[in-house]
């Protein structure tokens, strides 16, 4: 019986050391796993951290190359200033190609010199709050990387690339990354003060004539005026005399929101109800006289939210320099408007690969349908009932929009087209170009 006993005693003892090595080790387990598991969210820490140091570094690289072209540029502006007697021909020649060139030796200058200077620029850059730090690589150390289109004045690309940046804590290093900081060039053209029409929707000439369905337009207006003997019966009926032109609105509604609205002859309102600006959107109308007509059933009326300068005397023309300035660059345009003896529409080119539509013609121009991108023509502009437009109209004669309209102006519009025309390759030259009628500085 004790011998049962005893063997029984060496079996509970051998079952309890088979317990005991058991539990050792899935302890030993749970400890390797939490190791790995803090291993593992410190890793994801770590490449974080890096991830927003990088993007940090960029942002400082971009906005030092930001304050470099600005001041390339503002010495340019300086030295054009002193060149006086120069036409807008003379100084536009060759503006551009030498922007870049001092520009890019002004990168080439900061970024470009050999020797792991580069190293250390970017080093000062870095943050370093005590507990952690970070470090960049010098062997092989980070390189300054430019492709540059002289021809098309275009830098296609930009970038310091071979950056590692080094995460360190307790002298040791717990993480490393290699990004390529990309630097993004401010997109910048010169051409002259035509600028200003960048932010106009409509520009006519010999007058602009509204109406049909309720409309809306967004961005400034400018309509000329012409003689008696240019006057058309469908005209007369808009209610317009001497000065004949100007804007006329004939039984229609109407809301026109921008910065000005400028015309060297009369505003009539005939039958029509036109709201000018709104209570956060002031504008200033710049005008001989508005006539409200009666034109019974319809009802005359408008409101102007801003200011009306007229030179009837019943409001005080102020502004004077911004009217002239304005008149002065229309009336340049005009000339150059009238050299136009051909008719090109790039939606009847197969091998225009601009994203955005031109049409400059010495012809009628007549829009059937929704329409965005610039139109220059000596001739009338006829906006059919129903057809949105955005971007730019300019008319040498009249334009006549038929109701239900939106026609919006945008600088985006007309600021891609000269990029993409300015881009242009050689070959290309046969497509006449927008920008040499109107340009801008684009920032």
């Amino acid at each position: 019986m004790r011998h049962f006993y005893h063997k029984q005693a060496l079996l509970a003892l051998f079952l309890l050391s088979i317990t005991a090595i058991a539990v050792v080790f899935v302890y030993m387990g749970m400890v390797d796993i939490t190791k790995r598991l803090m291993s593992s969210q410190t890793g994801v820490q770590v490449d974080k951290a890096l991830d927003e140091t990088a993007g940090a570094l960029e942002r400082e690289i971009q906005a030092s190359s930001d304050r470099l072209a600005q001041d390339v540029y503002t010495n340019m502006l300086n030295d054009l200033k002193r060149e006086e007697g120069a036409s807008v021909e003379e100084l536009n020649t060759g503006r551009k190609s030498a922007y870049y060139r001092e520009y890019i030796a002004a990168l080439k200058a900061l970024y470009g010199a050999g020797d792991n200077s580069l190293t250390g620029i970017l080093m000062r850059q870095l943050p370093n709050d005590g507990e952690v730090s970070y470090s960049i690589s010098s062997d092989p150390g980070p390189g300054f990387f430019l492709d540059y289109d002289e021809s098309a004045c275009l830098i296609r690309k930009c970038s310091i690339d071979n950056v590692v940046i080094s995460y360190i804590t307790d002298d040791s290093v717990m993480g490393e990354k290699s990004y390529s900081i990309n630097i993004d060039p401010p997109d910048v053209s010169f051409s002259d003060e035509s600028a200003n029409f960048f932010d106009y929707s409509l520009i006519s000439m010999k007058g602009t004539y509204i109406t049909g369905e309720t409309s809306s337009f967004v961005g400034s207006m400018y309509a000329g005026t012409h003689d008696f003997e240019e006057g058309r019966e469908a005209e007369v009926t808009f209610g317009e005399k001497d000065p004949y032109g100007g804007i006329n609105f004939l039984t229609t509604q109407a809301a026109v929101y921008g910065d000005s609205i400028i015309t060297t002859g009369d505003i009539n309102l005939k039958g029509a109800f036109v709201l000018f600006g709104s209570d956060d959107d002031q504008i200033s109308v710049y005008a001989n006289t508005i006539n409200d007509i009666e034109n019974y059933p319809s009802k005359t009326e408008y409101t102007v939210y801003g200011n009306s300068f007229l030179r009837d005397g019943s409001t005080a023309f102020v502004n004077e320099e911004h009217y002239e300035n304005i008149i002065r660059i229309i009336n340049s345009v005009a000339g150059s408007i009238d050299d136009i003896s051909s008719v090109y529409n790039s939606a009847e080119d197969t091998s225009y690969a601009g994203s955005v539509s031109k049409i400059i013609s010495n012809e009628d121009v007549t829009l059937k349908s929704d329409f965005t991108g610039v139109i220059i023509t000596g001739g009338n502009v006829i906006i059919e009932a129903g057809c949105n437009v955005e971007g730019l109209v300019i008319s040498g004669d009249r334009i006549y929009i038929y109701g239900n309209n939106n026609i919006v102006s945008s600088r985006d519009v007309v600021k891609k087209l000269i990029e993409e025309e300015n881009a242009q390759a050689p070959g290309g030259s046969r497509i006449p170009k927008v920008s040499d009628y109107i340009g801008a500085l684009m920032e």
